[in-house]
């Protein structure tokens, strides 16, 4: 996978952890914020931290935002980040995600060209809801209106099975996108139809909300 860029404006508690996180994952990360101190605390774990204020349009195209592959607007205040994300549209950003503290705020930045907005509070609700209500979803991605894909692992019935025999797609209505040995990095991309489940194996599924709950269901 080619080594993306990526830009974080905002170093509190949820822009630090997505600059490391990125880091750590192998991407190039530059780091804004106005405090000396949160930039510090980031500075060797990322390729660029600087101290400076993103609210000035100098500051984001001389540090080279407008290069970026996407933009995280993580600050404080619903005046800042709408003028952050104003700039970054207007430096022709390809993507701009913002953090809002809730949905009236979330609005107003894609009304100025945020292209996803993110409510942390609300985001992280959701995703525990639904794995409460669906206890063997590990976790879900939503990609169309009632579409996921779903982390799940092969139930005991399924092992020793062959995916031909197993015939998810007509039996659930669901797709296999792949095969993961547990916790291992390696996964096994759209299997072929002879591929036999074994113990431990996490499987990908796509479909509708209620296949998979039909799939998860005892």
């Amino acid at each position: 996978m080619a080594r993306k860029r990526f830009g974080i404006i905002g170093l509190g508690r949820f822009g630090s952890y997505l600059a490391r996180t990125l880091a750590k994952e192998g991407q190039e990360v530059l780091a804004l914020d106005r405090s000396e101190k949160a930039v510090q605390a980031v500075a060797e774990e990322v390729s660029y931290a600087v101290v400076g204020d993103a609210t000035q349009k100098e500051t984001l195209e001389h540090l080279g935002f407008h290069k970026v592959d996407a933009a995280v607007v993580a600050i404080g205040t619903l005046s800042q980040s709408v003028l952050v994300t104003l700039y970054l549209r207007e430096m022709g950003v390809p993507r701009i995600l913002a953090k809002a503290q809730n949905e009236t705020e979330g609005k107003i930045l894609s009304l100025v060209g945020a292209h996803q907005v993110i409510i942390p509070e609300r985001d992280s609700a959701v995703r525990l809801a639904r794995s409460l209500v669906m206890p063997n979803l590990l976790d879900f991605l939503p990609l169309l209106p009632d579409f996921y894909i779903a982390e799940i692992p092969a139930p005991e019935e399924f092992l020793g099975k062959s995916l031909k025999e197993l015939d998810l797609r007509r039996n659930y209505r669901v797709h296999v996108l792949g095969v993961k040995k547990g916790f291992s990095e390696h996964m096994h991309l759209f299997p072929a139809a002879d591929y036999t489940i074994e113990k431990g194996d996490l499987l990908y599924l796509a479909g509708h909300r209620k296949d998979l709950e039909r799939f998860m269901s005892p």
